[in-house]
């Protein structure tokens, strides 16, 4: 089987599965666990608080060992932390379930893109990677409505069955995916050495590049951004908007409209996105537009004075937000050798996490001193920082096109 085939795959099913968990995993936290608000950011906090921790040695081991190897073991981990939520609703073994998710997630993040960028041609990377994100978008409206029509019947049924995809997902990678051009670090030295080696290589590589010190600061508020509308927006849908009566439905279901809304959307946008990008400066243009469009969508989302506008704000930030991630892992491994890609990839991750752990703490406070209009304010405000470092790299962009058009 052709890798790209192997990559479609594993992407179209975890878009499945993951869309399929979390819009089950929404809603029973809050009509099951029946979470506040300061719990369903911590929830969120746990699953950070594992990637922080390890993100970036199940990099380097990706990078060490075997990148095939490494996503193998995260879609078992993946497993068992999803089964684990649904056993009971008591909070403290939900977050456990997070950490468990969490860390099996550390496996594939970064693997799985920098496997696939050493198997195929680098010149077309970039559709790779988008096409993939095209496939997860569009399974994604499949695992939602599986979630809403098994969820009608037991909401934990989801869960039992995205846990059971990723153990198939484990065994389909370990039989389908092949390591041709990965070439596996063969120098004697202990293990720990090998490590700390591997990680100042990363390190130094993102201190002495100019795209990826400024990325560095991009991630990090990408991270900072996000907690506050990832883990309370099933709430405002459908109790601060009110949708939760107006539609007169169960709330998975209105959950699952609104997910495959933003799904069928984020497909077309890619869509659009893959055909029209180039070489050059268009992939940071692109990412400085989706950005100006999730500020304006989350402002929309808090304050638009009619519900439906509201709502067409949460799944225009979502769209937006969506088709920029293939954005900036395509910068980040095209910017990178090929022998540190995990581990810059889950540098960057890492950093993700860190602004996410962050902003589940400044979030928690400001859920006790502002309501949710102004979480969401200070959530969009937050994303001003990388509005202006992508128009940093697209002036550090010309001016390296106008040195080398001189030279």
């Amino acid at each position: 089987m052709k890798q790209e085939y192997v990559y479609y795959m594993i992407r179209a099913l975890t878009g499945l599965t993951f869309h399929m968990m979390f819009t089950a995993a929404g809603l029973y936290r809050i009509d099951i666990a029946q979470m506040e608000i300061y719990q369903l950011i911590l929830i969120g906090t746990a699953l950070e608080i594992a990637i922080f921790i390890f993100e970036v040695p199940t990099g380097i081991i990706a990078d060490l060992k075997s990148r095939k190897l490494s996503i193998v073991i995260g879609m078992f981990v993946i497993s068992i932390g999803i089964l684990i939520e649904p056993l009971t609703p008591i909070f403290i073994v939900i977050f456990i379930s997070q950490v468990i998710f969490g860390f099996g997630y550390t496996f594939i993040s970064g693997a799985l893109d920098s496997w696939i960028s050493d198997e195929t041609e680098i010149a077309s990377l970039e559709k790779i990677i988008i096409t993939g994100s095209q496939f997860y978008k569009l399974t994604s409206v499949i695992g939602i409505v599986l979630a809403a029509l098994i969820g009608m019947i037991n909401i934990k049924y989801p869960l039992y069955l995205s846990s059971f995809i990723f153990l198939f997902l484990g065994l389909f990678s370990l039989i389908f995916m092949k390591e041709v051009k990965f070439k596996k670090d063969v120098k004697i030295g202990s293990f720990y050495k090998k490590y700390y080696g591997q990680l100042m290589k990363g390190f130094s590589h993102i201190k002495n590049h100019k795209i990826l010190r400024i990325m560095f600061v991009i991630m990090l508020f990408y991270g900072l951004f996000s907690e506050g509308i990832d883990r309370t927006y099933e709430l405002h849908i459908l109790d601060g908007l009110n949708f939760r009566t107006i539609w007169n439905i169960p709330a998975i279901w209105t959950l699952s409209i609104v997910s495959g809304l933003v799904a069928i959307a984020g497909y077309i946008m890619l869509y659009v996105v893959k055909k029209r990008i180039n070489q050059g400066n268009l992939i940071y243009i692109w990412s400085l537009n989706f950005t100006v469009m999730m500020i304006v969508g989350i402002i929309i989302f808090a304050y638009a004075p009619r519900v439906y506008f509201a709502l067409f704000g949460y799944i225009f930030f979502s769209v937006s937000r969506e088709a920029t991630h293939p954005l900036l892992n395509s910068i980040l491994l095209k910017n990178t050798p090929s022998k540190i890609k995990a581990t810059v990839l889950s540098s960057f991750g890492q950093l993700d996490a860190i602004g996410q752990l962050l902003s589940g703490g400044l979030m928690v406070l400001i859920s006790f001193w502002l309501n949710i209009k102004g979480l969401y304010l200070v959530t969009a405000l937050l994303l001003v920082v990388p509005l202006i470092s992508f128009i940093k790299l697209i002036n550090q962009k010309h001016h390296e096109r106008s040195n080398y058009e001189t030279s």
